[in-house]
């Protein structure tokens, strides 16, 4: 796995290793990045379901401000927290060991530019959480969602405007915006 554009464009990144996450393919990371704009200018992140910390380091290397990457394996949070250290990021991104029910509850207050919801296929939670941050009121003013699910398994998200679907093989990215 490794960086796509900006100013880390070309660096390797650390992953779990055996199948407990699932990554965005190098591919549709960058239709999900061209789509929302290539670089980014004073924008603040959150990553609810982490892996690697890869989406997020991705949008710091574009201009991010500020990342918070939740996961709630150890393992998970260990290598992200390896992503940033080498990376030399860690004023801008924050890696935090929780379910993503407590960073919800923990951000609350916060409203975020870029939002990347790519939980186990499993769980599929993806719009009861696009509830939470929507009620919470923490999408800032034209704020990206990005929705990573299994192909078909996504309803229309009340409130939120469908700006872009990507299908690969057997899953999907939405993206939508506030």
């Amino acid at each position: 796995m490794r960086i796509i554009a900006g100013e880390f464009k070309r660096r390797s990144l650390k992953t779990l290793k055996g199948s407990n996450t699932r990554p965005m393919m190098d591919r549709m990371k960058e239709a999900v990045f061209n789509s929302i704009g290539p670089y980014f200018d004073d924008v603040k992140v959150l990553d609810l379901f982490g892996g690697s910390g890869a989406l997020s380091l991705e949008s710091i290397s574009r201009g991010a401000t500020r990342a918070y990457v939740i996961d709630k394996a150890k393992d998970a949070t260990k290598v992200i927290n390896e992503n940033i250290n080498l990376l030399n990021v860690g004023d801008k991104a924050f890696a935090f060991n929780m379910s993503y029910e407590r960073a919800l509850r923990k951000f609350k207050d916060e409203k975020f530019d870029l939002i990347f919801l790519d939980p186990p296929y499993k769980l599929n939670i993806i719009n009861d959480i696009a509830k939470i941050l929507i009620d919470n009121k923490m999408l800032a003013e034209n704020a990206y969602l990005v929705c990573h699910y299994v192909k078909g398994n996504l309803e229309e998200i009340d409130g939120l405007k469908l700006i872009k679907n990507f299908v690969y093989g057997s899953s999907e990215v939405s993206i939508y915006q506030n």
